[in-house]
């Protein structure tokens, strides 16, 4: 690693959770290097930035991005995304996986995700809008992904952040949502929202008594979604293998790990090769899986 200061970019404002990870992660790294890390906060929609900031920055390592695979698969729905993740980033490690949850207002008296498909299927005006913080195209994905497992056709509602979801979740204004799990925990714990399930493969160690989507009868809805680290590709090797001894020692540790799950991250490294082939499987399976709804990938 450079023998300078260290910079971790995130594509998302600061306050956000992908910031509030990655600050947590450069303070255990700065006293583990006993180099200075800071966190550099170019929010975008996408969250596209980051890459775009590697691909044109300096292949010393002295910078490395951090971010979540939806910042990847944008590519897939937006004409001239600004970097290509398998040709202008060298994978360094994952960091750790992270689910959805798919909720709706506590006034509607709906607790299971049968009861909402249900309300769905009764055919009043407007039960069929969903939320999502997510741009159009991704959006487009989401609504014919629900709208094909529950037989119902839904209606894409777009929002910029999960506390405007939230709020006019809250007030009535819109029956659904789908955002981040941690996104939703706290409304859901203050009773205003009532998380139906999760679209993770397991229940979550921060909320045990929410079913998967799997177990609510849904499996199609099982998604996963994962952050790792990056370096510019063209980084030499040893700088990056530097980089993913120092971020897995980190990442490992007891403190962060437990820190980090709070944030809704379930902790998984590897090694550069292993994060380099997750992300091109993760790829292809989206691609896939917009096919499979008569969508064409972009890219």
């Amino acid at each position: 690693m450079p023998d300078r200061t260290l910079r971790i970019v995130v594509g998302f404002s600061a306050g956000g959770g992908s910031d509030g990870m990655a600050r947590l992660i450069a303070t255990a790294l700065e006293r583990r290097t006993g180099r200075r890390v800071t966190v550099e906060n170019r929010p975008g929609g996408t969250g596209a930035a980051a890459g775009e900031a590697l691909k044109f920055g300096a292949p010393d390592g002295s910078m490395v991005a951090f971010m979540p695979t939806p910042s990847m698969v944008a590519k897939l729905f937006t004409p001239a995304y600004p970097f290509d993740p398998a040709t202008d980033l060298a994978p360094i490690t994952t960091a750790g996986t992270f689910i959805d949850g798919l909720a709706v207002p506590t006034s509607l008296g709906i607790t299971t995700v049968a009861d909402y498909v249900q309300w769905l299927k009764a055919g009043e005006p407007g039960r069929n809008r969903l939320g999502a913080t997510a741009s159009d195209a991704s959006l487009k994905f989401y609504v014919g992904l629900f709208s094909r497992e529950f037989g119902v056709r839904l209606e894409g509602v777009p929002f910029r952040g999960t506390s405007a979801l939230i709020n006019d979740m809250a007030d009535g204004k819109v029956p659904a949502g789908v955002a981040g799990l941690t996104s939703f925990l706290v409304a859901h714990r203050a009773n205003r929202i009532r998380i139906l399930a999760t679209s993770g493969s397991k229940r979550v160690a921060i909320a045990p008594d929410l079913p998967t989507a799997a177990e609510a009868g849904y499996p199609g809805l099982t998604m996963e979604e994962w952050y790792g680290f990056y370096a510019r590709a063209g980084t030499p090797e040893p700088t990056v293998d530097a980089w993913n001894r120092a971020l897995v020692a980190v990442l490992e540790s007891r403190e962060i790990k437990d820190q980090l799950g709070q944030l809704g991250l379930d902790v998984e490294t590897s090694t550069p090769a292993a994060c380099a082939e997750r992300l091109a499987a993760h790829m292809k399976k989206w691609q896939a899986s917009l096919e499979a709804l008569g969508m064409k990938p972009v890219n």
